[in-house]
């Protein structure tokens, strides 16, 4: 587990690498939110589409990579 200043962060712990060639691509936001897929990574930002509603966003990678797959 990482040290933040006291903090523990354990998140870090489960962060899965975004690979654009496999479907490790396809995330769900927070676990339960809707399906997206990462389409492109631009340094700590990835940009990203609903699957459902085809809406395009900006993204927190970190987050990203803490999400699970769909």
């Amino acid at each position: 587990m990482a040290d933040n200043g006291g903090v523990r962060e354990e998140a870090a712990e489960f962060r899965m690498p975004i690979d654009l060639n496999t479907t490790s691509r396809f995330r769900r936001v927070g676990g339960i939110g809707p399906a997206y897929e990462v389409m492109a990574v631009e340094g700590d930002r990835v940009r990203a589409r609903m699957i459902d509603s085809d809406d395009e966003f900006d993204y927190p990678l970190a987050d990203a990579e803490i999400d699970p797959k769909p």
